[in-house]
């Protein structure tokens, strides 16, 4: 039986697919989780934990991470499903997980937000392209029901997508996952997540596994490990005021 944690390489003698790194290109969180999970890896990258619709790809890949988050791009929404949420402009993106958990992100100007977000987000697509440009990426693409495209339109979005890749990664694969099937490409991968009964909100680690075993995807990145050193800012706390004692 597949171990939950395995890494794929482990699994085949001979594999279709053989790549050195994982990098999620959203839908949500699921892709990011899932992809650490399976390459025993802890690098973070700039879609991880965005709501990304499939248009906004790579529009972000051609300006930077950083650009999602200028000053005069972002959007404070005070209500998204029940939480505060910040909105791009630039890409269509939802953003809720960029502060430690209770951070009034309402009450913080546009100005303070830019500032802490495009540093960290500049680094993070730095680090994508560098990283990129050597041996063999896969990029994992999930659905995102009722807002990417569907049929000719489909089409129309992986070849641009896959254009954007092209100029950003040395040998680029992508795994386009839960979509209606479209045409084959040589680059191209896809499949459908089994709906397992080990499903939860990050997915279902059965299901994943399933995937790039049929697929024959095997990570051959050494070293790392699982985690989510990038999101430790993100479910921390909010530091409290502190005030001056009177004398």
């Amino acid at each position: 039986m597949w171990s939950l944690f395995s890494r794929p390489e482990l699994k085949f003698r001979v594999a279709k697919f053989r790549v050195d790194r994982l990098v999620s290109l959203g839908a949500l969180c699921e892709a990011a989780f899932q992809l650490r999970r399976l390459a025993r890896s802890d690098r973070a990258y700039p879609f991880d934990w965005w709501i990304t619709p499939l248009a906004a790809v790579a529009p972000v890949l051609e300006a930077g991470a950083g650009a999602v988050f200028a000053r005069e791009r972002i959007v404070k929404v005070a209500d998204y499903d029940g939480a505060p949420a910040l909105y791009s402009r630039l890409s269509g993106t939802v953003h809720l997980h960029e502060f430690p958990a209770g951070t009034d992100i309402l009450a913080l100007d546009e100005a303070e937000i830019a500032a802490r977000l495009v540093p960290k987000n500049d680094a993070l697509h730095g680090r994508m392209e560098r990283e990129a440009a050597q041996g063999t990426t896969l990029f994992v693409r999930q659905c995102l029901p009722a807002h990417d495209p569907q049929g000719e339109a489909l089409e129309e979005a992986v070849d641009g997508l896959y254009a954007a890749l092209s100029r950003l990664a040395g040998a680029p694969l992508l795994l386009l996952l839960d979509y209606e099937p479209v045409r084959p490409r040589p680059w191209l991968i896809t499949a459908r997540v089994p709906a397992c009964r080990d499903h939860n909100d990050l997915g279902s680690r059965r299901g994943w596994n399933h995937v790039f075993h049929k697929a024959g995807i095997a990570v051959g990145r050494s070293g790392g490990r699982f985690g989510f050193n990038d999101l430790v800012e993100t479910f921390a706390s909010a530091p409290k005021t502190k005030t001056k004692s009177k004398r």
